[in-house]
């Protein structure tokens, strides 16, 4: 009697040590370091300053982000800014008349840790031209890090994800819209990093008739094992 409970007992020690090792290696599994941990980015602040040039009789009306000692970052959206403000009045200078107006404003479409996107439109309306003007400078940020983000280091060295995107954009946009667009390298710097996406910007007039930009998603699960 003595032996048959202790065999019972045995198998009883044996059957909760499977169990716990089972619990472990689930455990361990979470605790995966492939899973990073990610928390808020830091705060944005918003500045908007008003410009009005009557000598070449155009105004500006901008709004843009910065983060405080993120210098990085926010030199990188003062150079954006730069940038759009030299090629409007570049633009504008072959045009006659007053009432050319310059507005910008930005949206925040992901703030942690490890990425702050920012969608930078700006848009022009200049009397002459037919439709209104968009240009996008966007800016995609590591907080950790504090630097850039650029589109190629989202990848695997040595992918080609250039093509891969230009595909991928070009069967959304032939989806939606029954056009077959050219997409370009340039059409690619419009990128945004949302949390399981990346978005593109892209102005289809005069084949569509609508003269905003469209915006374009394609998700990380259709990037396949070349996304990092």
């Amino acid at each position: 009697m003595k032996k048959a409970n202790l065999l019972c007992c045995l198998g009883l020690l044996l059957l909760s040590a499977c169990r716990s090792d089972e619990k472990s290696t689930q455990e361990s599994q979470e605790r995966s370091p492939e899973k990073v941990v990610v928390f808020p980015g830091p705060e944005v602040t918003t500045i908007g300053f008003s410009r009005k040039d009557t000598v070449l009789g155009y105004t500006l009306d901008i709004k843009y982000p910065a983060i405080r000692e993120h210098e990085v970052f926010n030199a990188a959206v003062r150079s954006n800014l730069e940038a759009a403000i030299n090629e409007f009045i570049t633009f504008i200078k072959d045009f006659e008349g007053e009432g050319r107006v310059l507005t910008s404003e930005y949206k925040l479409i992901r703030n942690t840790s490890l990425a702050t996107s920012v969608r930078q439109q700006y848009e022009w309306a200049v009397p002459g031209v037919s439709t209104l003007q968009y240009r996008f400078h966007n800016v995609n940020y590591n907080p950790e890090t504090k630097h850039l983000i650029s589109l190629g280091s989202l990848f695997q060295e040595g992918a080609a994800y250039q093509p891969l995107l230009r595909n991928k954009l070009a069967e959304k946009i032939s989806t939606r819209f029954e056009v077959t667009p050219d997409i370009t390298n340039e059409d690619l710097q419009t990128f945004v990093i949302g949390p399981d996406y990346l978005e593109f910007y892209k102005v289809l007039y005069p084949d569509v008739m609508d003269p905003a930009p469209k915006a374009f998603k394609v998700m990380f699960s259709e990037l396949g094992d070349v996304l990092k």
